[in-house]
């Protein structure tokens, strides 16, 4: 029943000297004045056990409308929305973007020098 207040919104942003590109499907304003970016899923609920590996998806996202709005990361928060379900996912802790770093950091082969 709500209407979104952008959809289709393409980002690009620098995370610890990495490029990450990406499409919001579409984010929300809040009645009290904060932000929900929602990712529409179309396929099945994945298990519970791959949820935290697929939430760096929406901690990227939350990132970048912090960015593009100007708001603060805390004002903004990120969800998975499985339509044929209709069921909505929202991460308890997503990560900031010292959380983002430190996993692109960590991937094996990354050198920065």
């Amino acid at each position: 029943a709500r209407t979104p207040y952008d959809v289709e919104i393409p980002f690009e942003t620098e995370i610890s000297g990495m490029t990450v590109r990406g499409r919001m499907d579409a984010v929300f304003k809040d009645e009290d004045g904060t932000w929900t970016v929602v990712d529409w899923k179309t396929g099945r609920l994945p298990d519970d056990e791959r949820m935290p590996t697929l939430a760096v998806q929406l901690a990227a996202y939350r990132l970048a409308w912090a960015a593009l709005s100007g708001s603060d990361i805390a004002d903004v928060r990120a969800v998975f929305h499985y339509v044929a379900h209709n069921h909505t996912f929202r991460p308890p802790n997503l990560l900031d973007v010292t959380g983002l770093a430190d996993l692109l950091n960590a991937v094996p082969g990354r050198d920065d020098d």
